[in-house]
């Protein structure tokens, strides 16, 4: 079944477009919100994070126009969001259904960096979660389909890709980071990275890394980078510091179509509710000179 998003998710706005510039400079880009610095800020209070709520998991298209994160209401299915800018500014949330029902539940959906494809990781309540994918073509966006073997032989979530479609993703089971070569709807080359953590997202030229880690004798998760060596291998992680990391847990990271800023979860409302912040990527470089610099 072929469908247009535009007409699912925001009948008055053209939605989902397709762009590879990466351009974050047009207008109402990243939701009109002052950009950070070096210390995280929480993102677009009231409208992206807001209180009572979890969210998490942010993707922005490419032409940073429209952004997806997931947002669950303590005693509700979690769910899909969509922001759209306009020409009289952006619009949202509207919830989203990329799975078109077939499951109760939907989260953590990522843009590839070229805009052709979200991936995203639908459930029910009771079954297994497992990373999803829809495409665009010549009429909008085509029919939302699992993955298959062998990424579908486990439960998986989080799936992020680079540029030329390797995608990263959690293994549930495993309790680890997988990397898998994806050709259309083929799976091939699945292969344990080595990374012990839960969330990864994967830099578009796959040269770093972005993790969160529970390290031992710590209460509450970091958010890390790892650099991808000439073997191919990863760099022992390194805290991206005080600027990003808390005495809460901190999960979830995305980096921006731009690679300017870095957005994640920090869980620091009453109860464990977690709100997105974000800050700018030089935390990355500060890390690549060493640890010293960043923390």
């Amino acid at each position: 079944m072929k469908r247009c998003f535009a007409a699912i998710l925001i009948p008055t706005a053209c939605l989902l477009a397709a762009c590879s510039t990466g351009d974050s400079d047009t207008v109402g880009a990243y939701l009109d919100q002052s950009p950070p610095g070096d210390s995280a800020v929480i993102f677009a209070p009231g409208l992206v994070s807001v209180e009572g709520r979890y969210e998490f998991a942010v993707s922005f298209s490419p032409d940073v126009q429209e952004l997806l994160v997931t947002g669950v209401v303590p005693g509700r299915p979690a769910g899909l969001l969509h922001f759209s800018a306009t020409d009289s500014g952006w619009i949202g949330p509207r919830e989203v259904r990329l799975a078109d029902g077939q499951r109760a539940e939907e989260m953590e959906a990522f843009f590839t960096p070229d805009g052709s494809r979200i991936y995203f990781a639908p459930y029910d309540q009771g079954r297994d979660v497992r990373i999803w994918a829809v495409d665009r073509d010549e009429e909008g966006w085509g029919s939302p389909r699992q993955l298959g073997p062998p990424v579908a032989d486990d439960p998986a979530f989080y799936p992020t890709t680079t540029a030329d479609g390797v995608i990263y993703y959690s293994n549930i089971s495993e309790e680890g980071i997988f990397r898998a070569t994806v050709y259309g709807d083929s799976v091939s080359e699945v292969r344990d990275t080595g990374l012990e953590a839960m969330h990864a997202f994967i830099a578009p030229d796959e040269s770093f890394v972005l993790i969160d880690v529970r390290e031992d004798g710590h209460d509450n998760a970091d958010i890390f980078v790892a650099f991808r060596q000439e073997d191919g291998s990863w760099s022992p992680p390194v805290n991206l510091g005080s600027g990003v990391n808390t005495e809460f847990d901190e999960t979830c990271p995305s980096l921006s179509p731009d690679g300017r800023f870095i957005f994640f979860s920090r869980y620091n409302e009453p109860n464990g509710v977690a709100n997105v912040y974000w800050v700018s990527a030089s935390v990355i470089q500060a890390a690549r000179e060493g640890p010293a610099a960043a923390r």
